[in-house]
């Protein structure tokens, strides 16, 4: 490989990357931080401007970015991403299934089928898909390493999310299963459950919420970490690049919170 970024040296160098929900958040910070350590990325987004900004920070890294605009609703575009990877880069080392959404938040009862669907769509199916489509080049490279993207309500529920969890825990289920079936060709498959994080998940809640709601919301969520704070987009990235670094050789079929201490908090400050 010829990029400046497989030159660098770094634990990434002639790796390349997929990551959905590219464009902002935890996506973006996983781009930046994987591309400063010599990944090349493949970015999915919704936002192309999003992905525009992204790309030319990467680009500034000394990596390639290469940018598909869409949903991942639309499992032609997650295939779309994969293929990228390997006609531009040469093949596919690594997948970051990132991209989601928070949905509603609301007793069960009143939840609706039209809700129930859409969060199908896009927290779960296309993280199925995606670890499907990538075992064929990742086998090709000799193996490589997956990390999808949970949430700590995968593992603990929140009341009124019942959506969101119920589909945060069958990421986490798919990443056990998937992990069995791929260690035979040397893909790891890993979890990541981050805490609370300042993403744009949160403003879709201030969106859904009114402001004395909202600001309740989050002092109750800060306090349900040991810390008592939020964490940070380049936190959650830290994890992700070890995860997919050798240096997680031998870890495969995890869950590893990044949440300040959350899944063992009582509660209490």
């Amino acid at each position: 490989m010829n990029s400046a970024a497989s030159r660098s040296g770094g634990r990434f160098a002639g790796k390349s990357v997929v990551i959905t929900g590219a464009a902002s958040g935890i996506g973006r910070a996983c781009a930046l931080r994987l591309a400063e350590e010599g990944a090349d990325i493949v970015g999915l987004d919704l936002s192309a401007e999003g992905l525009g900004a992204l790309a030319a920070e990467v680009t500034a890294r000394g990596a390639r970015c290469e940018t598909v605009v869409g949903s991942v609703a639309d499992l032609d575009v997650v295939a779309a991403a994969i293929q990228r990877a390997t006609d531009v880069f040469g093949g596919l080392d690594g997948l970051v299934n990132n991209a989601g959404i928070g949905g509603p938040m609301q007793p069960f009862e009143t939840v609706k089928s039209a809700d129930f669907d859409k969060m199908i769509s896009i927290n779960l199916k296309p993280v199925w898909f995606g670890m499907q489509a990538a075992c064929a080049p990742m086998r090709a490279r000799g193996g490589g390493g997956i990390v999808n993207v949970a949430s700590m309500a995968g593992l603990r529920p929140n009341r009124n999310h019942a959506l969101y969890g119920m589909t945060k825990a069958a990421v986490i289920s798919l990443t056990h299963h998937a992990a069995m079936d791929y260690a035979r060709d040397n893909i790891r498959v890993n979890c990541l459950c981050p805490g609370p994080v300042e993403t744009p998940i949160f403003e879709q809640m201030r969106a859904a919420l009114a402001p004395a709601a909202y600001e309740s919301a989050r002092v109750r969520v800060q306090h349900r970490t040991l810390m008592n704070r939020f964490g940070t987009a380049e936190e959650q990235a830290a994890a992700v690049a070890y995860l997919l670094s050798d240096e997680a050789s031998f870890v495969t079929g995890i869950a590893m919170p990044v949440d300040g201490g959350w899944s063992i908090s009582d509660g209490r400050v």
